[in-house]
């Protein structure tokens, strides 16, 4: 039987037969998955300035991360490893898609990043940048007053550190 199980992270609906262990839109955990009856919408929150600032700087990151993503997966030769980048470039583009709907704000075109044609050099940048981000999310919860904020920065950091983990395999 096939049941609803929605994110309470992206708000994206998943149908199957199980509950999936991460969100298969954004990679937030199995926790996060919730029946559509308990499912809550957030939208657009009110924030403190430090938070405004903190959520438009991940906005940044993740929105850079994803063109990386996407300019490593058309650079690389192996078919694995270009849909592993392609999922990475979604999953980053959902999270910016979730922080901007956080503050109000429009999601900010895509920059044009280099990338190397070489799939070891483009791991070990995608490990500083996952890096860079799990750092700065668990700070950012850390600080936040807002529980909306803590909750969907612990979540990223937690997702990040399964991009990089999953990453390390590729490295």
């Amino acid at each position: 039987m096939f049941r609803a199980h929605r994110c309470q992270i992206c708000a994206e609906t998943y149908l199957g037969t199980q509950k999936p262990d991460r969100c298969p839109f954004c990679g937030a955990a199995k926790e996060h998955l919730r029946a559509p009856g308990e499912w809550v919408r957030h939208g657009q929150i009110e924030v403190c300035e430090q938070s405004r600032q903190d959520i438009k700087r991940a906005i940044d990151l993740e929105i850079n991360n994803q063109a990386f993503y996407r300019c490593s997966a058309k650079a690389t030769r192996n078919q694995i490893m270009e849909s592993f980048l392609k999922r990475l470039a979604s999953q980053e583009g959902e999270h910016a898609e979730l922080l901007c709907e956080i503050i109000g704000v429009a999601e900010p075109a895509m920059p044009e990043v280099n990338c190397s044609d070489d799939d070891s050099e483009n791991m070990k940048e995608a490990h500083f940048r996952e890096n860079r981000a799990i750092h700065f999310y668990l700070e950012v919860a850390d600080r936040a007053p807002e529980p909306r904020v803590q909750e969907v920065f612990r979540a990223l950091a937690d997702i990040e550190s399964e991009h990089l983990i999953i990453s390390s395999i590729y490295r």
